[in-house]
């Protein structure tokens, strides 16, 4: 009868330890792929920026824009390693960029 408990308490012990592992597993995983998109996001609104502040680009402007004046090479996502999208829209608000809705 002992016995048959302390195996139970193992086995549970090592199914809440696996259960553990894959929960920071996939949560590691998650927060890379942000910092990933972070860091590509970052690269888009640099290009931008410079296109804004050298005049050539007004109002709201498109990837596909970046791309025909040289400012940026095609983008591509480092998550589904996918190129971008062309039409994403980008603002110049405030001395800052913001991707537009």
């Amino acid at each position: 009868m002992e016995k048959t408990k302390l195996n139970y308490l193992i086995y549970f012990i090592i199914a809440l330890g696996t259960i553990i592992l894959f929960v920071s597993a996939y949560k590691a995983e998650k927060i890379h792929e942000e910092k990933l998109m972070l860091v590509i996001n970052n690269k888009i609104k640099e290009a931008a920026k410079e296109c804004y502040l050298k005049k050539e680009c007004v109002n709201n402007i498109k990837l596909q824009d970046l791309y025909d004046k040289k400012y940026i090479e095609e983008v591509i996502n480092p998550v589904s390693k996918e190129v971008m999208d062309s039409k994403l829209c980008l603002e110049y608000k405030n001395e800052k960029i913001i991707f537009c809705d």
